[in-house]
């Protein structure tokens, strides 16, 4: 058997020594809360599941019998304290890839560049290129270029929002402790901040006082979407574009190649709580956290872009869309009086009220009507033609680096994401959308027609 690299041992040393401290927290949080007795029931219960998946059929029976002794209190200690062990190993281990990975980047900035990354998408370029394609091949091989990621409802997968979060919290305070230098402010030099989160994952209730509807599903995959999704995806088109201009320089890079489609809220396959109310209140969720995602933006983009026009020149296509949209928009209005010279900040502050107002005015029922005016009917070719005219009147001027960084950020944001988030499949069950058809077309006939025969039938209705 090869042996490991000795900085291979290294690291899974350190991701032990991680499990081991955070085992040995929870071990004191659940002595100190439940009391010494149920500590040492999880311990005895721990070592004999050990020992019987290694083989030894007494620790089995052993803990066969011990498990069975249990009051209904003590075995509910029992599961919450091995669930909760076995969500901080997870964690520990998604925190150690994660530092693994920042160690990594950091030692190929500081050769300067060099080898990419294993599985990086500069590695795949980088073997595109070893193999000989050539740049009108890469450049074929990237318009083509079309990933679409779907979310789905998974019915083992139950916890709430509020574990997620907590979760989320406690990876963050780790990931502190482990690179101090990089939060050298934060809690996470409290000794006692790890053991505080454990005590509050603890004493929460994991499961819903009521059963969690379509749209509680619905929420739960949006949590996914903007605690991470919304900052990652630009970084991989940062990536790509980094990757091309290094390796493949004439090459352009696509746009809109990443994609995410959901089925939570419109799957009515065998799902009768899905009706139609339910998917617009989905896709009012979807629209809702992409307008308040863009809001954000256009704020903290807002205290970045505060150039001058008495210290850089301004576009004239700037300079217009200041002027039309002037008298309609109260917070431009007000914005002008404050920051008379700061183009950049006035044009932002004017999208986050659009923006605002879209967010604001939007009904379920608005939901599918897509080419509405105002209010819900905010299009994203709107926003993203008013980020093209500050994106150019900043390239043309002294301030061209500007174009880059959180504004492009944004744009790539509203490439992958839209003003909706997601697309919404409709998955329904041939026999009622047979129906539905039949019932428009007045041909009673149409369920039982042969493919064929139906395929003729719609054609002819669409003609």
């Amino acid at each position: 058997m090869a042996k490991r690299p000795a900085s291979a041992l290294g690291e899974m040393n350190r991701l032990r020594s991680d499990i081991r401290e955070l085992g040995r927290t929870l071990g004191r949080v659940i002595a100190r809360t439940e009391g010494q007795e149920t500590f040492e029931t999880v311990e005895r219960l721990r070592r004999l599941a050990k020992k019987s998946r290694g083989g030894d059929a007494a620790a089995a029976r052993e803990l066969d019998a011990a498990v069975k002794g249990l009051t209904a209190t003590e075995a509910f200690n029992q599961a919450m304290a091995f669930t909760l062990y076995f969500e901080l190993v997870n964690l520990a281990e998604e925190n150690f890839r994660i530092m693994l990975l920042r160690e990594r980047r950091a030692a190929r900035r500081s050769e300067g560049g060099g080898r990419p990354m294993r599985e990086s998408i500069e590695a795949a370029v980088v073997e595109l290129k070893r193999r000989g394609v050539d740049a009108a091949a890469m450049q074929a091989l990237v318009n083509r270029l079309g990933i679409e990621l779907v979310f789905t409802a998974h019915p083992t997968e139950s916890k709430r929002r509020t574990l997620l979060a907590k979760l989320r919290r406690l990876g963050e305070i780790l990931r502190q402790r482990a690179q101090p230098e990089r939060a050298p402010d934060a809690n996470g030099s409290d000794p006692e901040c790890v053991e505080r989160e454990i005590v509050s994952l603890w004493l929460t209730d994991r499961t819903r006082v009521a059963q969690p509807q379509v749209t509680d599903e619905a929420r739960k995959g949006l949590w996914y979407f903007d605690t991470t999704l919304f900052a990652t995806l630009p970084r991989l088109q940062a990536d790509l574009v980094r990757a091309l201009a290094r390796h493949y320089p004439t090459v352009i890079p696509p746009r809109r190649w990443l994609a995410f489609g959901s089925w939570i809220g419109g799957d009515r396959d065998g799902n009768p709580n899905v009706t139609a109310a339910v998917t617009a209140e989905v896709l009012q969720l979807h629209r809702r956290l992409a307008l308040d995602k863009a809001r954000e933006a256009a704020r903290e983009l807002s205290r970045t872009l505060t150039v001058s026009d008495r210290r850089d020149a301004v576009g004239a296509g700037l300079k217009r869309v200041l002027r039309e949209n002037l008298r309609a928009s109260p917070r431009l209005a007000e914005l002008t009086a404050r920051y008379p010279h700061e183009p950049y900040r006035l044009a932002l502050g004017w999208l986050g009220e659009v923006l605002g107002r879209a967010a604001d005015d939007m009904k379920p029922a608005d939901a599918l009507a897509e080419d509405a005016d105002g209010g819900a009917g905010l299009r994203c070719a709107t926003i993203e033609a008013a980020l093209e005219t500050i994106r150019a009147s900043l390239a043309n001027g002294r301030g061209a680096l500007l174009a880059g960084g959180e504004l492009e950020e944004w744009r790539e944001q509203l490439a992958v994401f839209g003003l909706h988030t997601a697309r919404l499949d409709l998955r329904q069950h041939s026999a009622p959308h047979a129906a539905a058809v039949a019932e428009v077309l007045g041909r009673k006939d149409y369920p039982k027609a042969g493919e064929a025969e139906q395929r003729a039938m719609l054609l002819a209705a669409l003609a």
